[in-house]
């Protein structure tokens, strides 16, 4: 934990702290760890090999079926044999709009035995995504305790959240479902939406936070927050004041833009002048240190729940985008050309015939050869 001294306006301290340092900020209750007795319904407009995994595990496997009278009864513990009985027999545990995935998940599918398989169905996605279709009511008595699970790219102070359009208009993803999902999380009860996102991002040779002040576009606008992810912790933002929310999404930044966050709060009115003790702690080279044992157990691979890239395609991955990172500038590029083009060590020869340039001509494709030989090398030790 670092105190860090902050510049105007935060040098006006008020009698009390506010610790960004702490867990206090983003912690999520602990769940008991206890297995899944009646699990999980799944209902997603594209499925994956994560629901693959959990349906394997045992987490998803509570059915439904289309029949309200047949819901109500299981939701009221009045259901009698008969229901019970065509539950088993006709109830679906997982509902998708469309399937996609790695061969081992299309295998998977077409494998499973005939009852299993009879669990899973296809649904249009405007069944999937919308609960106002008719069928409001089935719905609701389906998807009871909800929780929604999507990826946004950055997300506001106040809770917005950015997923599809650039700061200039320039439109970088469809919306899908999100939002459709967000307002689905607030209408049903005891429902919760769960938005995650990277808390930085590295382009053009610098880093920049994904946590914001403010932004000119939104997909979710900040009346329906809810809950926020990081990889360094998790924020509950519904029913929060604006500056609990601040706090909140402060402490889920990068240790190196908490200050302006605040500051950027602070000359708002948003936040009160306060001594704001900053974390140390959300930086990925402590998360790195902090897995790496157990990145050398090989519990966390890459690519957890499947992939159908190779093995030497995966150390391709990382090497590239080591090299992307490094030639991202015309000073970097150079700098990277250069300790390419001098620097010794062996090639992987298996990622070389991959890339085409285990033999090459000329110039040019000497240089790209041992560009990836200096890439490789230096994701070796991941």
């Amino acid at each position: 934990m670092a105190s860090i001294a902050p510049a105007a306006p935060l040098e006006h301290t008020a009698s009390s702290d506010v610790d960004l340092s702490s867990t206090s900020n983003a912690k999520a209750t602990i769940a008991p760890l206890a297995p899944f007795s009646v699990g999980l319904f799944g209902c997603s407009e594209m499925l994956n090999e994560g629901f693959r995994r959990l349906v394997e595990v045992g987490v998803i496997k509570r059915k439904v079926v289309d029949d309200l009278d047949v819901m109500r009864r299981l939701h009221d513990g009045r259901a009698d044999a008969a229901d019970l009985e065509r539950l088993e027999r006709e109830g679906e545990y997982l509902q998708g709009g469309f399937y996609l995935g790695s061969q081992d998940f299309y295998d998977w599918l077409r494998d499973m035995p005939p009852a299993q398989r009879r669990g899973i169905s296809m649904r249009r996605i405007s069944e999937v995504n919308e609960l106002y279709g008719g069928n409001e009511t089935l719905e609701r008595l389906q998807r009871r305790d909800a929780r929604f699970f999507n990826s946004c790219m950055m997300a506001t102070a106040l809770g917005a959240a950015v997923s599809d359009t650039l700061d200039d208009g320039r439109v970088v993803s469809g919306v899908g479902g999100q939002y459709n999902f967000v307002a689905m999380a607030h209408a049903l009860p005891n429902a919760r939406s769960v938005l995650m996102l990277r808390a930085t991002r590295d382009g053009g040779g610098e880093t920049r936070s994904n946590v914001v002040w403010n932004y000119p576009q939104a997909t979710i606008p900040r009346h329906l927050r809810d809950v926020y992810v990081t990889e360094y912790g998790i924020a509950h933002l519904r029913g929060k004041t604006d500056e609990d929310c601040i706090l909140a999404m402060a402490a889920i930044a990068g240790s190196g833009f908490q200050y302006p966050l605040l500051q950027a709060a602070i000359g708002a009115g948003k936040l009160a002048p306060k001594h704001y003790r900053l974390s140390d702690r959300n930086t990925p080279q402590r998360l790195r240190a902090a897995l790496a044992p157990l990145r050398a157990q090989g519990v966390l691979p890459d690519y957890p729940l499947g992939s159908d890239f190779t093995a030497v395609e995966q150390r391709l991955v990382k090497a590239l985008a080591w090299l992307k990172a490094n030639t991202a500038t015309t000073g970097a590029k150079a700098r990277t050309a250069l300790k390419a083009w001098f620097s010794g060590g062996a090639a992987d020869a298996e990622a070389m015939r991959r890339m085409g340039l285990e033999r090459t001509a000329g110039f040019a494709e000497r240089l790209e050869a041992r560009l990836v030989a200096l890439a490789m090398r230096e994701n070796s030790a991941d």
